[in-house]
């Protein structure tokens, strides 16, 4: 469905998009994001289906995400809403919603952000130029905030890590691949936040992250993730490769979390 030039589908969520908290998991906002992203490339051919018989790829190159502590629960439904904001010669920019209707009708941001992709040539492995997108994509004007975009995205600034707080190493298996048979993105995501502190998932709660994708992995390689506490609730979280190749970059940003819902809400609301 279109408003006003962006494309909107609903979900309904599933347990294992649930955290504890009654929370959509950050896995779970960029896989329903992403696959927005899909379905609107679709209904223009654009698809990855489509584009490969050019012998072209899309390619995710960075993610800005804010996320409220909006409680979702298991087999609600939620809107993601998003839109080409920004078509350079290069890059496209898709900017995003996802909320929630309350029980009195009214709607519940869960997430909003920003997001980066390109278009690669399979044969060369350099960027695609953008122009033949221009009489297909819509753009919309218009930041995740509601505000009008008079300027350029920003680019995220990943600061340099003066120390390493926790480092883990993680081998790719199966379960990290994706249909292209590299390590998903999501998968980046997921192994970055393994090396946050228990204590600070006891009490925090994710506010925002920021990722930048480098490098493609692939199945039995070895990552290393290192994170650093930059300031207070604020971490970096920097994957390599076995060569020290930086692979992915991840910033993240926590707060104390409000207090969970009561089991019996839960239990007891009307499906």
């Amino acid at each position: 469905m279109f408003i006003e030039g962006k494309y909107r589908h609903t979900y309904t969520s599933t347990a294992s998009d649930i955290t504890p908290l009654y929370r959509l998991t950050p896995n779970a906002l960029l896989m329903y994001f992403q696959d927005s992203f899909a379905r609107l490339m679709t209904i223009h051919h654009l698809a990855a289906f489509d584009i490969v018989k050019q012998r072209r790829m899309w390619v995710i190159t960075e993610v800005q995400m804010d996320v409220r502590p909006t409680v979702t629960y298991w087999s609600e439904d939620f809107t993601v809403e998003l839109w080409v904001s920004e078509l350079t010669s290069l890059r496209i920019y898709c900017d995003f919603r996802i909320f929630s209707s309350a029980r009195s009708g009214a709607q519940q941001l869960i997430a909003s952000g920003t997001s980066q992709w390109n278009i690669l040539n399979l044969d060369t492995k350099r960027l695609e130029p953008t122009d033949f997108l221009t009489d297909k994509l819509t753009v919309v004007a218009e930041s995740a905030d509601g505000q009008p975009l008079t300027g350029s995205h920003k680019k995220v600034r990943f600061p340099k890590p003066q120390t390493c707080d926790m480092q883990m190493a993680h081998k790719a298996t199966r379960l990290d691949l994706d249909f292209n048979f590299h390590v998903s993105n999501r998968s980046y995501v997921s192994i970055a936040l393994l090396t946050m502190p228990d204590d600070v998932l006891a009490t925090q709660t994710l506010t925002s992250v920021a990722v930048h994708w480098l490098r493609e992995t692939y199945l039995d390689d070895t990552l290393t993730c290192s994170m650093s506490c930059i300031e207070a609730g604020r971490y970096l979280h920097t994957l390599t490769n076995a060569e020290g190749a930086v692979v992915c970059e991840l910033l993240s940003q926590w707060q104390p979390q409000p207090s969970a819902p009561e089991v019996s809400e839960v239990l007891c609301r009307d499906l």
